[in-house]
């Protein structure tokens, strides 16, 4: 059975710095020691584009498999170790340095 979970923001509320309301349904939860994993498929663009997938870390479960939730998060982000690389048009040589973005649920 699957049903509507909501975590918007108070009324009057504006959303913040780095804040993003997240819309969609959940395809799969995960737990890793005090921390939950939700994926998120959320709505595509039209019918010619592709869903885009998330993933929102929390502390508590956001809801069950093929819930539409909508979640206020935050919007971090951390460099993974840079590594070199080499331009296959140019033959010229780089330091790439990854990034990987977080989206946390902002929970009260």
């Amino acid at each position: 059975m699957s049903g509507t979970a909501t975590a918007e923001p108070k009324a009057g509320r504006q959303l913040g710095y780095n804040q993003v309301l997240v819309r969609g349904r959940i395809e799969e939860y995960r737990r890793h020691g005090n921390t939950s994993y939700t994926r998120i498929l959320c709505p595509a663009a039209d019918e010619y584009s592709r869903p885009q997938t998330m993933e929102i870390r929390s502390k508590t479960r956001l809801g069950q498999k093929g819930d539409t939730i909508t979640q206020l998060c935050v919007v971090g982000g951390y460099t993974r170790k840079a590594f070199r690389a080499t331009d296959k048009e140019t033959g010229e040589t780089m330091m790439v340095t990854p990034v990987d973005q977080t989206v946390d649920a902002l929970e009260d």
